[in-house]
């Protein structure tokens, strides 16, 4: 699949988030309490995806690069080399430029090394969860590998993975793609055994002076009131309708996408999101966030791996 600038993938960032933005107000440090509420809003809101709530570690992060750059750094010291995928997110080449790392097919998952560090994006930039994710978990047992798994797409599509393996060193999601508030910086890592340099900001150490205290305000305003599918589950029906309009596309996992015969990806949300900010109007005054339903009305698909 090819990707270039002009098709790059974006969502939107609908009128109702924007609303909740315009309230918020700012302060020049943050608290234990707002820590804490950060964490569990996050838990819940990712809750799609089954066993976020089993890591032991936790931490705030400026966007998912902020939680490679340090956690790559960390695992530096101890794995041999990294790897990254072909058709994966391609700023992985930058930042792993520093160590030793080699980008590689999926069909070529038997060529990790021992003792190797991997960072795949799931669902994937192939527009939806890699149906070889489960042999990847199996080799890295079998060398004894670990995954940094970035779940940046979260929300954007329907499905749902299991994220808690042993092979998995950490997890990290963030309202980038979601919301398109990539410039907020919001995000979270959790794992078992995370950077010091992504955990000692949001300790007591510093006065809770260290984390970036405008991303977790923003976060603890949308995460409980919008939910990780707030726009999917209207962007996926339009999406359908799209490409039965437009029968040269297939439809993507992932609700911003669709691809051509020649296997090219297309993002589509300038066309679609006048009609998805509608429907989101004609149910503004009824929509209200279940953190006890993650899925949300949906049914519950099974979980790979």
């Amino acid at each position: 699949m090819k990707i270039t600038p002009e098709t790059a993938v974006h969502s939107f960032c609908p009128t109702q988030v924007r609303k909740v933005l315009d309230d918020l107000k700012f302060r020049n440090k943050g608290t234990q309490v707002e820590l804490e509420e950060y964490r569990t809003n996050w838990i819940n809101w990712t809750s799609r995806f089954t066993g976020v709530d089993k890591f032991s570690d936790w931490a705030i992060c400026n966007g998912i690069h902020d939680a490679i750059v340090n956690q790559v750094a960390y695992r530096s010291k101890t794995v041999n080399k990294f790897y990254y995928f072909e058709d994966d997110y391609k700023f992985y080449t930058a930042l792993l430029s520093p160590y030793a790392s080699e980008c590689i097919h999926h069909a070529d998952l038997d060529t990790i090394e021992e003792n190797s560090y991997i960072i795949v994006s799931q669902p994937n930039h192939s527009g939806s969860i890699s149906t070889w994710f489960s042999k990847l978990k199996k080799q890295c047992k079998k060398t004894n590998s670990k995954i940094f798994l970035d779940c940046a797409f979260y929300g954007t599509s329907l499905e749902t993975m299991n994220v808690k393996d042993s092979v998995i060193d950490c997890t990290a999601f963030s309202l980038s793609k979601t919301f398109l508030l990539g410039g907020i910086r919001a995000g979270i890592l959790f794992g078992n055994d995370l950077a010091p340099s992504l955990t000692i900001p949001i300790s007591k150490i510093f006065n809770y002076n260290y984390y970036n205290i405008n991303a977790v305000t923003v976060a603890n305003a949308i995460l409980p009131k919008f939910g990780p599918l707030y726009i999917t589950e209207h962007g996926k029906k339009l999406q359908e309708e799209y490409v039965k309009n437009h029968p040269k596309y297939t439809a993507l996992e992932i609700w911003m996408w669709v691809i051509d015969k020649k296997g090219n990806k297309i993002c589509i949300t300038d066309e679609l999101e006048s009609d998805i900010q509608s429907l989101l109007d004609q149910e503004d005054d009824n929509y209200e966030y279940d953190e006890d339903d993650p899925f949300q009305g949906h049914n519950e698909e099974d979980l790979p791996g």
